[in-house]
């Protein structure tokens, strides 16, 4: 236990705010420190009247505070005269930083006795262990002591967004990518060629495509390097993973009260080896009211968190609701989903007017338009703009249509049937 408290320090952070309570540094204490960071009871105790006296305005001193102690039951006459020996300290952060760290590992001991009783003792199933020491490790973690890097802007080196498949369509390293589209649009065709030709930058990928057969994936794998792209082997077979699995509802919890599932966290550490991770489609994975922001915060926050500073890049496949964007995402769902990812693009089949409808155009039933709806990391310069077109089936995989012409002045038009 020697490492896990310090009385001499607990004394002398006392001291300095009994003799100097105005300092501006002293103030800072009560937002920085709680009770609990104090192991002698005593020591909590005078905290807490400290506190309390200076949310009142009254006056920090040896004679209120001993007033207000005797007056609970809480008062030692010798635990105070060992603090008022003690002298004030010069450099207070750092010990505030240590009693914290302290505070910190006397839960930690806590907790490892709770999960033992609860295994061992209780017959707890381990799911629900895991997830009450998921909770308690955040609230220790919350309750550690913050320490804000400063620095001036000029003496930060300038860096630009990184991004893979920039040459095709850019995706941001570091963030959440979301590619939105109607059903049927294509998107499987799509990641897999954001696989491939993240594979030839020597990214590992891994491929969670929920919603078709893992035969119908090779298939569609195999004619996109035949018929697209225009080689084929076996060079960048590690590279590139997949699976059909059925998606894992990662949101827990009723009504408006959730929580991110210990699950995620399991699957975070079984996916670390990738660079690039793609979820196919991310309502699948989201057990949540799709609708609810407080609920898409919970959800996207870790994501973000999990990819934030490195050269991972995480995708999500969303569905696209329907009617008119006036420029904005169709992106489905809550705000919070498209507020907490870097880049968006919008995918559509290219259609032409006929009998005042919008249909396929059987000339680019291959290709697809692109829009890029979010752009905080500059996609954009490398598209040559936010609307775009690319090549995502083979030719021969659209549906056909049959073309006939119209003689107009000797020109032949063009006329789907």
């Amino acid at each position: 236990m020697e490492n896990m408290y310090n009385l001499n320090i607990e004394r002398g952070v006392l001291a300095s705010i009994l003799f100097d309570p105005y300092d501006q540094n002293i103030e800072t204490l009560y937002t920085r420190l709680s009770s609990n960071d104090f192991y002698l009871p005593f020591h909590q105790y005078l905290f807490n009247a400290c506190y309390r006296l200076h949310s009142e305005g009254k006056p920090i001193d040896e004679e209120f505070t001993r007033y207000m102690l005797n007056k609970e039951g809480k008062f030692d006459e010798v635990a105070m005269l060992d603090l008022l020996s003690s002298n004030p300290l010069s450099n207070i952060d750092e010990y505030v930083n240590e009693l914290k760290s302290m505070s910190q590992k006397r839960l930690l001991a806590t907790l490892s006795t709770d999960i033992k009783k609860k295994i061992i003792e209780d017959g707890a199933l381990p799911l629900e262990v895991i997830d009450s020491t998921i909770k308690r490790l955040e609230s220790i973690a919350e309750g550690g002591t913050l320490t804000i890097g400063r620095k001036s802007i000029f003496d930060t080196e300038a860096k630009d967004p990184e991004f893979i498949c920039k040459n095709w369509i850019p995706i941001p390293l570091g963030t959440i990518t979301i590619f939105a589209a109607p059903g049927g649009t294509g998107k499987t065709w799509l990641v897999l060629q954001v696989a491939y030709r993240a594979a030839l930058e020597g990214k590992k990928v891994f491929l969670w495509l929920s919603e078709d057969p893992e035969g119908i994936v090779r298939s569609r794998f195999d004619a996109m390097l035949d018929k697209i792209v225009d080689t084929y082997g076996d060079v960048y077979r590690d590279l590139i993973h997949i699976s059909t699995d059925d998606p894992i509802l990662l949101l827990e919890g009723r009504g408006r009260t959730v929580n991110m599932s210990s699950k995620f966290y399991a699957m975070k550490r079984e996916l670390s080896e990738y660079d690039v991770i793609v979820l196919d489609p991310l309502l699948a994975f989201y057990g949540g009211d799709e609708n609810d922001n407080s609920q898409a915060r919970v959800f996207m926050q870790p994501f973000l968190n999990w990819v934030r500073g490195t050269e991972r890049s995480l995708i999500f496949l969303h569905h696209s609701k329907k009617g008119d964007s006036n420029g904005m995402t169709k992106a489905r769902g809550a705000g919070a989903i498209v507020d907490a990812v870097r880049c968006v693009y919008d995918m559509e089949k290219i259609t032409i007017r006929k009998d005042g409808k919008d249909v396929p155009d059987p000339m680019k039933a291959d290709m697809r338009r692109f829009m890029i709806t979010k752009d905080n990391y500059g996609a954009a310069r490398y598209t040559g703009g936010y609307v775009f077109e690319r090549q995502i089936t083979p030719r021969n995989s659209a549906p056909s249509f049959e073309v006939t012409y119209d003689d107009n002045d000797n020109l032949d038009m063009p006329r789907i049937d």
